[in-house]
């Protein structure tokens, strides 16, 4: 998973800052926001809005765990994008097969599951 203080580094890397530049537009000292860069820390709330405001993010795009998948026909792998241990699957066919059935079986599951509900609400009206 992305933690936070990986997602906050991004974030002020790709705008060109500083930390010095991001604790300033904060108000806080450069060693706290290292601190929140490096997971030692965590913003309060309140800094948590500034920041969305400062790098122009929704507040669950900083807060939401995330996985990166990247499928293409060669290769399956699946990136976290915070941890170096990230694990990749060069021979995938069968991986990428599975996921595919995966996801027609929960399509299936899905459509069943709408037919449903529309039978209730059509009893109930």
């Amino acid at each position: 998973m992305i933690t936070l203080g990986t997602k906050l580094a991004r974030l002020r890397t790709n705008k060109g800052f500083t930390q010095q530049e991001v604790a300033d537009s904060l108000n806080v000292s450069q060693p706290a926001y290292h601190k929140w860069e490096t997971d030692i820390a965590r913003p309060t709330t309140e800094k948590l809005l500034k920041i969305c405001e400062l790098f122009d993010v929704e507040i669950s795009d900083l807060l939401e765990d995330s996985l990166v998948f990247n499928i293409t026909n060669n290769d399956c792998k699946i990136q976290n994008m915070g941890n170096t241990n990230s694990i990749s699957y060069n021979e995938s066919q069968e991986i990428v097969k599975g996921i595919l059935r995966n996801q027609d079986a929960i399509t299936s599951l899905l459509v069943t599951q709408n037919k449903l509900i529309e039978k209730l609400i059509d009893n109930k009206g």
